[in-house]
C-alpha cells in the first residue's frame, strides 16, 4: 500500500484497545476528581504568546526552544499551550472569578504541545489530566492537592510510585540565596554544561533542574535553597509532612527538587515511576503563588498539578498495543445479519436495544460463521441471527455466547427478553 501521508513526528494515533484504556483511565479520574470537588474547565488550546512568556518565564526551555508560536494574518503572536496553568489562570481572571468566595478548584484533561526531542512516552503533542487550586495559602491545601493526585494513580491501580517532595521558599527568601548561588556557579563556569552556563546568569535555581550527571554531582555541593528558608515557609513544610504522614501517603523530601517553571513557589512535588532502572515522572506541581497578580490580578495564592497521561498508561501498560492485532471495543449484542433486507430488519431493532445496551449490527455480508467469530472478538455476551426466515416469521434466533443456548424470540419481546437475559 502507497501511503500518501503520515503523521507528524512526535505526535501519535491512538484508537481501538488504547483509546479504550484511555477512556477507562478517565473515567476513573473523573470519579476521583469530583469526589474532591474539583469542576472541569475547557481552555483554548492556542492562546497570546506574551501569556506564557510572562508566566512561565522567558529564560525557560518551554519558552526559549519548545513554544509552537505563529503569527496570524492580523500580525498576532499566538502560540499552542505548552501547559495549562497560564491558560486556567488567565481564564480565572478574565472571567471576574476573583469575586468568587473561598477557593475555586478546576480541573482539565487535554492536549498540549511542546517541541521537544521526542522519546519513549515523551511526545510533541502530549495529553494532561491537572488541577488547579486558587485562592488559599494553607499548607493543608498543599497536602490535599498531593493527596488527590495519589488518588489519580489508585484508582488505576499504579504502583511502585515514589512521591518526591520540597519546599522552595517565597520571593522573599531567594533574592539573597539565588545572588549567592550564581556567584558560585560562575566561579565553576567551565565545569557545568552549555545549558546550566546560560541558567546561571538568568535563574540560577534552575542548576538543581540539570539531568546530566556530572552537573547533578556538581550542584549537589551547595546547599540547597531549603537550608535558607524563613520560619514561616519551614513551618509551612512541616505542616504539609505531618499531614501526609498522618494519611500514610508514603513520601522522600528531596530539597533539589525546583521544577523546571519559573512560577513556582514554597511547596513543589513529582510522582515519579521506576522505568528501567531510572525514576521517570509521571506527574509535578506545586505552588504559584505569585502568578495571578504576575498576570494582572490581585495577590493571590494557588496551587496545581499536571498528570501526563502518555507516561502513565505506559506505566500501567509496558507493552505497546499493536493497532493492526487490537480488538474493538466490546459489545452486548451483537447482530448477525444474513443478506441486505436481514441488515435492514437488524438495524430497526437494535436501534430499541440501544436505549439498554451496547449493540453492533454486522453490514458486511460475510458469512454466518465470519459473523459469529467477530461477536466472539467483540466480547458480545449474546447474537441476534436474523435471515430470510426469520424476517417471515417476525422472529430472532437468540444465541447466549455463555451457556451456548439458543432460542427463538419474537421481535415483540425482543427488547424484554434482551433485558432479562442481560440482568438489566
Amino acid at each position: 500500500m502507497n501511503i500518501k501521508y503520515h503523521r507528524l513526528k512526535g505526535t501519535r494515533d491512538i484508537m481501538l484497545e488504547e483509546a479504550e484504556r484511555w477512556r477507562w483511565c478517565e473515567e476513573r479520574w473523573r470519579e476521583v476528581l469530583d469526589r474532591y470537588a474539583f469542576g472541569e474547565i475547557h481552555t483554548p488550546i492556542i492562546e497570546p504568546t506574551e501569556l506564557f512568556v510572562r508566566s512561565v518565564g522567558q529564560d525557560t526551555d518551554i519558552v526559549d526552544k519548545e513554544m509552537y508560536t505563529f503569527r496570524t494574518k492580523g500580525d498576532e503572536s499566538l502560540t499552542l499551550r505548552p501547559e495549562a496553568t497560564a491558560s486556567v489562570v488567565r481564564a480565572y481572571l478574565e472571567n471576574g472569578l476573583t469575586r468568587q468566595p473561598g477557593t475555586l478548584k478546576f480541573f482539565y484533561i487535554g492536549p498540549m504541545f511542546r517541541h521537544d526531542r521526542p522519546q519513549a512516552g515523551r511526545y510533541r503533542q502530549f495529553h494532561q489530566v491537572g488541577v488547579e487550586a486558587i485562592g488559599s495559602s494553607s499548607p493543608v491545601l498543599d497536602a490535599e492537592i498531593i493527596c488527590a493526585a495519589m488518588a489519580l494513580f489508585e484508582a488505576v491501580d499504579a504502583e511502585g510510585l515514589t512521591v518526591r517532595l520540597n519546599n522552595i521558599g517565597s520571593a522573599e527568601d531567594r533574592p539573597a540565596y539565588v545572588a549567592a548561588l550564581g556567584e558560585w556557579a560562575r566561579a565553576h563556569r567551565e565545569e557545568f554544561c552549555g545549558t546550566c552556563r546560560q541558567r546561571m546568569d538568568s535563574n540560577p535555581l534552575r542548576l538543581f533542574d540539570c539531568k546530566v550527571e556530572s552537573c547533578h554531582e556538581l550542584i549537589s555541593s551547595y546547599p540547597p535553597i531549603f537550608e535558607s528558608l524563613s520560619e514561616e515557609n519551614r513551618a509551612h513544610h512541616r505542616v504539609v509532612c505531618a499531614l501526609l504522614d498522618e494519611l500514610g501517603v508514603p513520601y522522600v523530601e528531596d530539597h533539589t527538587l525546583v521544577r523546571g517553571l519559573e512560577y513556582y513557589t514554597r511547596t513543589t512535588f513529582e510522582i515519579s515511576a521506576e522505568v528501567e532502572r531510572k525514576q521517570s515522572s509521571l506527574c509535578g506541581g506545586g505552588r504559584y503563588d505569585g502568578l495571578v497578580e504576575q498576570c494582572g490580578g490581585p495577590p493571590t495564592p494557588a496551587i496545581g498539578f499536571s498528570l501526563g497521561i502518555e507516561r502513565t498508561i505506559r506505566h500501567l501498560y509496558p507493552e505497546p498495543t499493536d493497532p493492526q492485532r487490537s480488538r474493538q471495543s466490546p459489545v452486548d449484542v451483537y447482530v448477525a445479519c444474513i443478506g441486505e433486507p436481514a441488515q435492514q430488519y437488524g438495524f430497526v431493532h437494535a436501534d430499541l436495544l440501544r436505549e439498554i445496551c451496547r449493540v453492533e449490527v454486522d453490514t458486511t455480508g460475510r458469512t454466518l460463521k465470519a459473523q459469529l467469530k467477530s461477536a466472539d472478538t467483540r466480547a458480545a455476551r449474546l447474537v441476534l441471527i436474523a435471515g430470510d426466515e426469520e424476517l417471515k416469521q417476525g422472529v430472532f434466533q437468540l444465541k447466549n455466547l455463555e451457556t451456548r443456548e439458543q432460542q427463538t424470540v419474537a421481535r415483540e419481546q425482543l427488547l424484554a427478553t434482551v433485558r432479562e437475559v442481560l440482568e438489566l
